[in-house]
């Protein structure tokens, strides 16, 4: 199975790729559109019926690059599925297979709640294809779904709370010229996530990295007060006694970071816990909140505009190259 996406669709599908890997039980990739479309091995694409399943996420539909990933693979006779909240769109055209999400209207938000139901999604058929293939009965499938909506509702359940201490974060780091944010496995999707609200709502330069890279990377870092540092962790997740060497040298080293995770045992000065899940993989359904609400908070604190509201160079005039303005290529 082929995963694709661009932007938070992209990070929605790393999130999940241990859901996938773990209830299908079968090679599971994850691959930005711009190498499915142009670099991607095609040789074993199509050998057998539906094989492999490409699945691309695309809130609008309108992305060239998810577009031209989907043709590609349809081409090669691999069973394409799309997940746009617009069927009518070029990437629901494209596809064999059209998953039309329902987002309720809220205020305005850079990739907030669109983010939260393509994540629900991909979720949702990691768990229905994991019952399909008898992997578990139907009544485990039910406990997952069951924990997906729970999730997010627990850890909102002293919501002033939550935001208090994202404010409280927001305001010690208001001046940052910088975020890193960690995380491994089902976590990095989230970390992913992070990285890109950072850019989207505050213009602020931001990457993403695992606990075993930040050691040999970011360690290093020189201005510790003006860099926001975020790690997320499950206590299941297979690298999470790589994490938790990292949260004890973060805390050695006098730094003070974001902390977002599920184990009572860590400690940071501003550490989100959220509540466990029965198999560790859905910790992203709460803890990608966080960033979010952060990226809120510093965003008003700067007075900046969401995606610099698309103003100044950051306009885009009839033509001018986008998500959505770009040759298609067809490469074979």
């Amino acid at each position: 199975m082929v995963l694709t996406s661009c932007g938070d669709g992209y990070a929605a599908c790393l999130a999940a790729k241990r859901a996938f890997e773990r209830f299908l039980q079968i090679p599971i990739e994850v691959v930005e559109p711009l190498a499915l479309s142009r670099y991607y091995q095609m040789k074993w694409v199509g050998e057998s019926p539906c094989d492999p399943l490409g699945i691309a996420v695309s809130d609008s539909g309108q992305v060239t690059r998810v577009v031209e990933a989907v043709k590609r693979m349809r081409a090669h006779n691999a069973l394409t599925v799309a997940i746009t909240s617009n069927p009518e769109s070029p990437l629901g055209k494209a596809a064999e297979k059209v998953i039309v999400p329902t987002i309720p209207a809220f205020e305005s938000s850079p990739g907030i709640r669109s983010y939260a139901v393509l994540q629900m999604i991909v979720y949702l058929l990691a768990i229905r294809m994991g019952e399909v293939r008898l992997k578990y009965p139907m009544d485990q499938a039910n406990v997952y779904r069951k924990e997906l909506k729970e999730l997010p509702k627990a850890f909102l359940a002293d919501a002033e709370q939550v935001c208090a201490l994202a404010l409280e974060a927001a305001e010690q780091f208001r001046d940052a010229a910088s975020a890193e944010m960690i995380g491994c496995g089902s976590d990095y999707g989230t970390a992913w996530y992070g990285h890109a609200k950072m850019y989207e709502a505050v213009g602020l330069p931001a990457v993403h990295l695992d606990s075993e890279n930040w050691f040999h990377v970011n360690y290093f870092v020189k201005d510790v007060a003006h860099t926001l540092t975020m790690v997320f962790d499950s206590a299941a997740n297979e690298a999470h006694s790589r994490t938790k060497e990292l949260v004890a040298r973060l805390n050695q080293m006098g730094r003070d970071f974001v902390l977002v995770t599920d184990d009572s045992e860590l400690q940071a000065k501003y550490r989100f816990l959220v509540p466990k899940s029965s198999n560790g993989l859905f910790l992203s359904m709460a803890a990608h909140m966080v960033p979010a609400l952060i990226a809120g908070y510093l965003a008003a604190m700067r007075e900046e505009p969401y995606s610099r509201a698309f103003q100044g160079i950051w306009a885009e005039p009839d033509g001018a190259y986008s998500t959505t303005v770009s040759e298609t290529v067809c490469l074979d």
